[in-house]
């Protein structure tokens, strides 16, 4: 084998290499910047997109079924949906990192009253920089980022100060 095949060979290994480990960055998302938009499935079948939202403000939830804190988060997120669904804030909580069989324990288990989506491939969670949960965004009723909050989810006020400046 000559010179120039072994440098073609080794050429074309590294290419492979370098596009079977490429992994798109999460973007991360700032307080005031429009919200992107998306569309996601419900547990249910229907569809949900953002757009569809404009003009109300909406809590984006995003959990995982293996996360005690995602699940500690839930009572407060429930709490939150009672007080704050019947005066216009819309709520979605999306699982993500997990199978669908491990995210549909999660509803099993928790069984919110609020709509729930999976994001198995990430989608949604890469477009607003997710990587941790749970996360919790709030979006404004003109779509801008009006909060973002990391973690779990301790007191009830953690929900209602920025839901009632969403208001």
């Amino acid at each position: 084998m000559n010179t120039n095949k072994i440098i073609l060979l080794i050429a074309l290994g590294l290419i492979l290499l370098a596009v079977y480990n490429y992994k798109p960055q999460a973007v991360s998302i700032e307080i005031g910047q429009t919200a992107r938009l998306f569309d996601i499935e419900l547990i249910d079948g229907k569809k949900w997109g953002l757009e569809e939202q404009k003009g109300m403000p909406v809590v984006i939830f995003f959990w995982a079924q293996w996360c005690p804190c995602s699940h500690n988060s839930m009572p407060f997120m429930e709490q939150a949906y009672k007080d704050y669904g019947p005066k216009g804030v819309r709520f979605i909580g999306i699982g993500i990192q997990d199978t669908q069989s491990e995210l549909k324990k999660f509803i099993v288990q928790e069984r919110p009253s609020f709509q729930m989506a999976f994001d198995l491939k990430s989608k949604v969670a890469n477009l607003y920089g997710i990587v941790t949960t749970p996360t919790t965004l709030f979006i404004t009723s003109d779509g801008k980022i009006g909060g973002k909050y990391v973690g779990q989810i301790k007191t009830y006020q953690t929900l209602s100060g920025p839901l009632n400046k969403l208001l």
